[in-house]
């Protein structure tokens, strides 16, 4: 468990946190297209009328000037930095062409402000290079002209990318807190070759750039630096509908070759705010949004690959794949949108990476669909804690996953994931602090096709229609400093007489209510969020919960809960709290993570665990100058216990993990774990709790200088359990060659070996009617090599491609029957089989457990062996 050590990137420094059956599948996507319109009252055009009023002003440059509300600060830190940044914008008066030259009438007249300070690599130092930038609005848009003016204009760095790619170039980045809530900013971003960036930052500190905005923006390198200029249209925005506003905003500049970055409002590395550090820009009269209609229609085509049986009449080993869809937004207010999908498109992504899992837990896989990405912030309920935290009451990728069910017979052609009829989403944030998100989605009915032993042809539903539904309302208090907010989602599935009333629930429906408070000079914070959810269905279904391994009710030592096959509903609830303390150099926190067996959030979340109580604790030191040796570095230290509701002392531990930035901007870190884990309630998938060992883990990082043409970087993660000779060894290798400005070469190798002496295998029931728990020793090897091109003609105009061979083996030897799950000495704890009391018949192992000739019981080898390709090939035009 690693807690602490939380980043964002903003701008384009950051530092990475560290922390089947055999066969042959190919998908190739050839082609994908996707078009973005804008249909707006609005000239969306580079030539624009002058405004009808306002008076011009002269040329005037100032500097940082303190407002009479400082910003927060944070202990230890320079006076200089407690103050606040100022600018009044002012409405434009004559032609702007957004030609990134800045050299129009209203770019010459405007008020221009500079006195930005540094955050890298010496915090509030003077940067040096300088920089000043110009604001001006009209009815239609918000423009931003800003002049990165360098000593060597020559070295001046921009590559060419894809729309949304962070690269090693040098970066402008403009973010407006157009609410002025303190919590929330649009933020806007160009390089000198005019590639595009966007992003929003919510709850003051978290950033999701997935976010796409409809906006125009140029740069140019020239004698004394390079320039860039922004049109972004207020429909883009959302702001109160106020004749006079006030508006936060940040501009940060990054310059590539020396790492430098530096901000307009003072903004310290140290500091644990974003948007709440922003300067305030008044003189916005009468702005109102113009009216917004966005469409994105998208188109796919391609061919998949993959081995089928000799004979099959339902499979086909090359298949056409296509599809058309449409993403539409439409703009409700200043401060709502409307936005729906058919058909979301998965065309334009990378296909999931291949993983082989042999534990409890499901895999996660982040989503991609930008239908559900956009305002995905709206929509976010955590219930766990730490940086790399995934379990949440919303997982959009439920939405459209492989459906549930299976058809048997000689031959079975099944949907690989299911079609979505359409969704709608209404997201927005009222003048009053009031956050509301609503999204509502439908899913068909799917059926597999199967011929069965007789030939005869049949179908099977093995996906119900269905509709997902969430909300979620927030409300923030105190500039954004309290927060409160409630979450709820709901699914129901049309079920009837299928087979699928067996395994589905028909209605499921959780809830959560969030606190967070700032407080003590915003030294302290506190955080709480309780869920609840409730599950119903048929009582086969309900039993097949109870059964599953994140609930396991029919453990037979576990005291504290009863498997009851009568249930036809399953309740269940959470309490996730924190207190955190922040400084500019420390960083302490605590807190607790309590959940009952029935919380179930997987209809529609995500959510790894259940029955536990964790208690965890979390200190590190930080020193952004520590002197000429580094630009950098960080200390934590973590420690947790865990144990189940019994309750039973599960597993004890901590760790130590630190890293550095050098002067040569590489990056190094490793740290050691130690865990004192006692049981594992779930290795036996239902049976008693297996007895474990003390484990130690170690693993260390380096990666070069970002900044260079070449850059490269390795990973390495070794666990060991000396006990039973048990361990885990990972490596993995980056390296990223920028053949020429529109052209980037990646490639990541990894592999990974493991031995486990008590991999589960399987429970069976013997001729004497007792269950048997069985396990064995794996060594497992899995072997990927990731490779990612990407070929930019022009900032709207890419070729993307994506490969993944993947190998994976896995061998099985000392059979083992659970004897005493409890046992501190193996030998107790374990029968091992072999000799006269196992027999092997192909893929069959036969035990023969009271000698007597006659099988007690049998199971099927578990040796396995995967070998898959997936790639995709994008051509996108935006």
């Amino acid at each position: 468990m690693t807690l602490g050590n939380r980043s964002i990137a903003f701008g384009t420094r950051g530092i990475r946190g560290t922390g089947g059956a055999s066969g042959t599948a190919v998908t190739v996507f050839v082609a994908s297209a996707a078009i973005s319109a804008l249909i707006a009252s609005e000239a969306f055009a580079d030539g624009v009328p002058a405004a009808n009023s306002s008076s011009s002003a002269g040329s005037v440059v100032t500097d940082v000037a303190a407002t009479a509300a400082t910003a927060p600060g944070v202990a230890g830190e320079a006076s200089t930095l407690q103050l606040a940044a100022s600018h009044r914008a002012q409405r434009r008066a004559g032609s702007i062409h957004v030609d990134g030259k800045l050299d129009d009438g209203p770019w010459q007249k405007a008020a221009r402000s500079r006195g930005f300070r540094q955050r890298f690599p010496k915090d509030g130092a003077a940067p040096a290079q300088s920089t000043e930038f110009a604001l001006l609005y009209d009815d239609d848009a918000v423009y931003v002209g800003v002049w990165a003016q360098d000593s060597e204009p020559h070295l001046i760095k921009g590559l060419l990318t894809r729309r949304d790619q962070q690269s090693s170039s040098d970066t402008v980045m403009v973010a407006i807190d157009s609410y002025h809530d303190r919590r929330t900013a649009f933020a806007f971003g160009l390089n000198p070759s005019g590639v595009q960036r966007d992003m929003i930052i919510f709850d003051d500190t978290s950033s999701d750039d997935s976010w796409d905005a409809v906006w125009s923006g140029a740069a140019s390198i020239g004698p004394e630096g390079w320039v860039a200029e922004f049109r972004i249209p207020l429909s883009q925005l959302r702001f109160s509908s106020s004749e006079s506003q006030q508006w936060g905003l940040q501009v940060v500049r990054s310059v590539a070759r020396t790492g430098e970055e530096s901000s307009w409002s003072p903004w310290p590395r140290s500091s644990p705010e974003i948007v709440s550090r922003f300067g305030l820009v008044d003189g916005f009269e009468r702005v109102r949004p113009g009216r917004r209609i966005e469409l994105l229609p998208y188109a796919t085509a391609g061919f998949g690959a993959r081995p089928v049986d000799a004979g099959d009449p339902l499979n086909d080993s090359l298949t056409r794949e296509g599809n058309l869809g449409l993403d539409a937004k439409l703009g409700l207010s200043s401060a709502f949108s409307l936005a729906a999908t058919i058909n979301p498109d998965f065309g334009q992504v990378e296909a999931d990476p291949s993983q082989v899992n042999l534990g409890t837990a499901q895999l996660f896989f982040p989503e991609k669909r930008p239908f559900f990405l956009d305002g995905v912030e709206l929509f976010k309920m955590g219930l766990g804690q730490g940086d790399d935290s995934r379990e949440t009451l919303f997982y959009s990728r439920r939405i459209g996953a492989a459906p549930h069910g299976s058809a048997s017979g000689d031959f079975v052609a099944s949907p690989s994931s299911t079609t979505i009829y359409g969704a709608t989403k209404i997201s927005g944030k009222t003048d009053g602090g009031w956050s509301i998100g609503v999204l509502d989605a439908v899913t068909a009915e799917e059926q597999a096709s199967f011929i069965d032993a007789d030939g005869a042809r049949g179908r099977q539903v093995v996906e119900p229609l269905t509709n997902f539904a969430v909300a979620k309302l927030k409300r923030d208090f105190r500039e954004g400093k309290t927060t409160v907010a409630v979450a709820a989602t709901s699914v129901h599935r049309a079920l009837g007489d299928t087979e699928l009333a067996s395994e589905l629930h028909d209605q499921a429906y959780t809830g959560g209510l969030e606190v967070f408070h700032r407080f003590w000079r915003e030294r302290l914070s506190l955080s709480a969020k309780v869920m609840g959810s409730y599950v119903h269905g048929s009582k086969e279904a309900i039993a097949e919960t109870q059964r599953l391994p994140r609930h396991l009710y029919q453990r037979p030592d576990a005291g504290h809960l009863t498997f009851d096959p009568a249930r036809t509903s399953l309740v269940g609830a959470g309490l996730v709290a924190d207190l955190s303390f922040r400084s500019a150099n420390w960083r302490a926190a605590t807190g607790i993570d309590l959940r009952s067996a029935g919380l179930e959030v997987n209809d529609l979340g995500f959510q790894d665990a259940t029955d536990q109580f964790v208690h965890w604790a979390y200190g590190a030191y930080l020193d952004n100058d520590p002197g000429r040796d580094l630009l950098s570095y960080r200390i934590n230290t973590n420690l947790y216990a865990a144990s189940d509701l019994d309750p039973r002392l599960i597993s004890v531990g901590g760790n130590v993990n630190a890293n550095a930035q050098l002067v040569n901007h590489w990056v190094v870190g490793g740290g050691v774990e130690l865990g004192r884990d006692r049981f594992s309630t779930r290795a036996l998938r239902g049976g008693p709790a297996l007895r474990q060992h003390d484990a130690a883990a170690m693993w260390a990082f380096l990666e070069s200088d970002g900044r260079s043409r070449v850059a490269a970087g390795a990973n390495v993660q070794v666990r060991t359990v000396p006990a039973s000779a048990s361990y885990r060894s990972q490596a993995s290798l980056f390296a990223r060659i920028q053949a020429s400005s529109n052209l980037e070469l990646i490639a990541e190798p990894g592999l990974s070996i493991e031995e486990d002496d008590a991999q589960y295998i399987d429970q069976v029931e013997g001729q004497d009617g007792a269950t048997r728990y069985l396990v064995g020793r794996i060594r497992q090897t899995s072997a990927s090599l990731t490779l990612r091109v990407a070929w930019t003609l022009t900032p709207r105009l890419s070729l993307q491609g994506y490969a993944q061979p993947f190998l994976a083996t896995g061998g099985y030897e000392d059979y083992k029957e659970i004897a005493d799950a409890g046992a501190v000495d193996p030998a107790r704890r374990y029968h091992v089989l072999g000799g006269r009391d196992t027999t092997i018949m192909g893929d069959t192992i036969a035990v023969d457990r009271d000698g007597d000739g006659a099988t007690d019981y049998s199971f099927e080898r578990p040796d396995f062996g995967v070998r898959e390709l997936r790639s995709t090939v994008v051509v996108r035009w935006e």
